[in-house]
């Protein structure tokens, strides 16, 4: 694991040009010892850093996989035989010896490599005091987002805070101490981060976007005080909902006035590898645009309906025969696995007036992490357990959407809220982890308790360290 974690990356990572702030053309091999001495050299490291996030092992599969399709409202999809292995994760006959759990663990670890490269190399240049400052910031706000996915897939991991490791990267923490650390990173950020950026370096972290992340750190954590006052601040902030809510997931409307942070997929021409994101492609209309994975369910769909949610639902879920108010109509195939009427997560549509970029599919979409309405919607949540106003934060995301207030919202209100909102964004899973609410939900899928709380810890890590990995209960 440690050999793993610690590698350089050379042809991914450092070694990439400032064309632009977020291009990555490849240029030749640099020893490491010649790197790292100049203002450009820490810019090549960070522009790595966020280069990496729309790749394959970050933004596409196992992401995907493992963030949605255990939990009521995403299936695999696609046509019956393709990819019949992800059936594992919907049931819950998934082990700890499949790729995926494994690029899971490895991909983020090559992130926080990224970020550590930074983080230890870039306070020795001599540079811009500002401007190193906020490199750093930067790096450690990507680390806490990387460790912040593996604590809620495996609970505690081993914390790799620099370049090389040391031995205690083969050594798991607590779930609390893998929590503190990702915490403490995020407040360290956030006051050499900026409070904006201009168009030219627009993708790079700011303290919104800190704080945002931090936020939802403090719903996980249940710090309900910490989290209502930070929402609060938030909400004070920049930040709006994006009035039209089929618009809000369109390309003209990225970083529009309700995002906090988003992966860039800019495309670079001629270099698939590095710069085209497949989170698009891999969910988009199977025959048409793209392989017709993670489909929505018929429990969303009822969700939806149960709800008076047409809006959201028309956005969210693509049926077969439907035609989007682009224009476009949604063939794809007649039969797909799991569901009678053929669909497909409508978030993840890029309409075809934008063409295909080198033959692939919503490449350039970014992909959203985190908006202004799950602000909104952990504010609700941390004001119902502080015994603060949860309704105006909640009805301001239903009057988007045209549902009525709700004058007391309980917290299952403001639970299902998350689920018709968010669904889609990879969030309802771990919130039915995070609400206790697994056990129940999930427990027709298979879900077992005391065992299916976290993924176990890939099995090829645990024999690496020499079985100083601890695995998870019940693997």
């Amino acid at each position: 694991m440690k050999k793993y974690i610690i590698s350089l990356m050379i042809a991914l990572g450092l070694l990439v040009s400032c064309k632009d702030y977020l291009e990555f053309p490849p240029e030749g091999e640099i020893p490491q010892e010649q790197f790292f001495h100049t203002q450009e050299d820490a810019q090549k490291a960070v522009n790595a850093m966020y280069g990496y996030m729309r790749s394959w092992g970050i933004s596409a599969f196992n992401y995907l996989i493992l963030g949605s399709i255990p939990s009521d409202e995403v299936i695999k999809g696609s046509s019956a035989g393709d990819g019949s292995w992800a059936n594992d994760y919907d049931n819950f006959q998934h082990t700890k010896t499949q790729l995926q759990i494994l690029e899971f663990w490895t991909s983020r670890y090559q992130a926080i490599n990224l970020s550590n490269q930074v983080i230890t190399n870039v306070p020795g240049i001599a540079m811009d005091g500002g401007v190193k400052k906020r490199m750093i910031a930067e790096a450690t706000f990507l680390r806490a987002l990387h460790y912040y996915y593996l604590v809620r897939a495996y609970g505690g991991v081993p914390l790799i805070k620099e370049v090389p490791a040391g031995p205690e990267g083969l050594v798991r923490t607590s779930t609390q101490e893998t929590w503190d650390f990702i915490e403490n990173d995020l407040r360290a950020a956030i006051p050499d981060l900026p409070e904006t950026v201009p168009a030219s370096e627009i993708g790079r972290a700011t303290r919104w976007a800190a704080k945002g992340l931090l936020a939802k750190v403090l719903m996980y954590r249940e710090d309900w005080n910490a989290c209502k006052e930070l929402t609060d601040e938030i909400i004070r902030g920049p930040f709006d909902l994006y009035p039209d809510f089929y618009m809000l997931f369109r390309p003209e409307q990225e970083y529009c006035e309700e995002s906090l942070f988003e992966i860039v997929c800019t495309q670079v021409s001629g270099e698939g590898n590095l710069s085209n994101s497949q989170f698009c492609e891999t969910q988009a209309v199977r025959g048409q645009f793209g392989w017709g994975w993670f489909a929505p369910t018929d429990e969303l769909a009822a969700a939806f309906d149960a709800a008076g949610d047409v809006v959201r639902k028309k956005v969210t879920i693509h049926y077969k025969g439907d035609v989007t108010p682009d224009g476009d109509s949604i063939q794809g195939i007649d039969v797909m696995e799991g569901v009678d009427i053929p669909r497909y997560n409508g978030k993840a549509y890029v309409p075809s007036r934008f063409g295909w970029l080198s033959g692939a599919y919503g490449s350039d979409q970014n992909v959203r992490i985190l908006r202004f309405a799950d602000i909104l919607l952990i504010n609700a949540e941390a004001a119902f357990h502080t015994g603060g106003d949860a309704a105006t934060p909640l009805n301001r995301v239903r009057a988007r959407v045209d549902l009525g207030p709700i004058s007391n919202p309980t917290l299952e209100n403001i639970w299902e809220e998350r689920r018709l909102e968010l669904a889609g964004e990879q969030d309802r899973y771990w919130d039915l982890l995070r609400t206790g609410k697994a056990a129940s939900v999930l427990a027709k899928y298979g879900f077992q308790t005391g065992k299916h709380e976290l993924y176990p810890i890939p099995q090829t890590e645990v024999e690496r360290s020499g079985n100083q990995l601890i695995q998870n209960p019940g693997w």
